[in-house]
């Protein structure tokens, strides 16, 4: 399996309008629900999946959702969480 590398910080990403409120809101999602960088790696490993019509993704794991956008390099995958959410939240 390849390496996974979660990215929460600002970054300019060509395909999608990326922002530093983007950042900021994962960064906030993940303190006010305790969830750290292994909770995420954990839910892409391990989660079911779910492709959203805009191209990202929600991985769904134990009592926590993660939507993100993934991008495949040649030795790991990329990833920029967009937000966090409870089991019961939409």
């Amino acid at each position: 399996m390849s390496e996974i590398r979660v990215n929460i910080e600002y970054q300019n990403i060509k395909k999608w309008e990326d922002s530093v409120k983007r950042s900021e809101h994962a960064i906030d999602r993940m303190q006010l629900r305790g969830i750290g960088i292994m909770n995420i790696k954990d839910a892409v490993r391990y989660g079911a999946k779910k492709l959203r019509a805009d191209g990202s993704i929600v991985a769904e794991y134990r009592w926590f959702k993660v939507v993100y956008r993934q991008f495949d390099l040649e030795k790991f995958k990329k990833i920029y969480p967009i937000t966090v959410l409870l089991e019961n939240e939409n």
